[in-house]
């Protein structure tokens, strides 16, 4: 009966993540549809223009003839010969297979390919090995400083990370950012300005060597990163563990004569999951989408950083490519969610 609740949960559950997909999804595409119009249409008549420009000398009968089918070609080979809202379910289509056709610029950080999911893939990739690696790090320091910080309420270490999460929290990235590079690139030499440059070939020859360049060059924004962000995490987890730790079965677990401690690591972690898991998930989530102006300072190409020069260059499919994906991951990290919520809720278990 217990997992035919759960099982019906997960079934609903997924059922309206695929429905909130889809009509995100057609939403955008709907508003974009009508953007990549506007762009096609301004691409034909600039291609028309140009065709007739090569024209020069034949007869103006001619010459209309022949810019009046290559038009025609043109906007057959772009299907702005369909109505809007067919081109709109294509486009949603192929959004779902992550095909949105070649890039209207050329991104040589990225590699040679103009294919935008190859774009996309390259870039997620880079970004989850920088800020989600930092996003993890930060979510386990963050919970454990935090959870002491609680079963030490009131002492000086408690009282300094109150301070230090303050401190570090209002921060902005960037800055702390250009002054990391200027202490440990400029002025100590240590690691280098630059966190992103072409793997020479005798590196990628060994594993361990790869690895070590690979630390070595993210070691600065790793640091930034973490600095900026754990003292936050850690003064949550401290004030909802502390106000848990009130609750009556908090009080149960002390007059049974358990440590306090095994109350804090068994039952109060227990007890505070469900929001701890929300914010790390939505952290983790929020790191595959990298920051843009951390990534320009640190000269990483990752999706912020993408997603910002695809802006400036007026990019569609690009900008598109990275708009449907943050939907897809936000849709799927919510679903994911809901079913941990299942294991780590009893209420939801017998609710069938």
């Amino acid at each position: 009966m217990i997992w035919l609740g759960l099982g019906r949960y997960i079934v609903f559950r997924g059922f309206n993540a695929l429905l909130v997909l889809f009509v995100a999804l057609l939403i955008s595409v709907i508003l974009f549809a009508d953007l990549e119009t506007k762009e096609l249409e301004t691409r034909v008549y600039e291609q028309v223009q140009n065709y007739a420009r090569g024209l020069r000398g034949l007869p103006p009968e001619e010459v209309n003839r022949r810019v009046e089918e290559y038009r025609q070609w043109l906007i057959k080979v772009y299907g702005l010969d369909q109505p809007l809202y067919i081109r709109a379910f294509k486009y949603l289509a192929r959004a779902l297979t992550l095909d949105f056709g070649e890039a209207r610029q050329r991104y040589p950080a990225y590699g040679a390919t103009a294919d935008v999911r190859s774009i996309l893939l390259t870039a997620l990739g880079r970004t989850v090995l920088l800020f989600t690696t930092a996003q993890i790090i930060v979510i386990v320091i963050g919970i454990f400083l935090g959870l002491y910080a609680a079963y030490r309420s009131g002492s000086i270490f408690d009282r300094f990370l109150s301070v230090f999460a303050l401190v570090t929290y209002s921060m902005p990235m960037y800055w702390l950012g250009m002054l990391m590079i200027l202490l440990f690139a400029y002025e100590l030499g240590i690691f280098p300005s630059r966190s992103w440059e072409y793997v020479p070939e005798d590196v990628k020859a060994s594993p361990f060597s790869l690895f070590v360049w690979y630390l070595w060059h993210m070691a600065l924004p790793l640091m930034t990163i973490i600095l900026v962000s754990f003292g936050g995490l850690a003064w949550i987890v401290r004030n909802i563990a502390i106000s848990t730790m009130q609750e009556d079965f908090v009080m149960v677990a002390h007059a049974k004569g358990l440590r306090s401690r095994d109350v804090l690591y068994k039952h109060v972690l227990r007890a505070i999951s469900p929001p701890v898991v929300t914010m790390s998930a939505f952290a983790i989530i929020g790191s595959f989408f990298g920051a843009i102006i951390s990534e320009v300072v640190f000269q990483w190409p990752g999706m912020g950083r993408l997603y910002y020069t695809a802006l400036q260059n007026s990019d569609t499919p690009v900008v598109m490519g990275v708009t449907y994906l943050s939907i897809m991951l936000i849709v799927v990290t919510k679903f994911l969610l809901d079913i941990i919520y299942g294991f780590l809720d009893p209420r939801i278990k017998v609710s069938g």
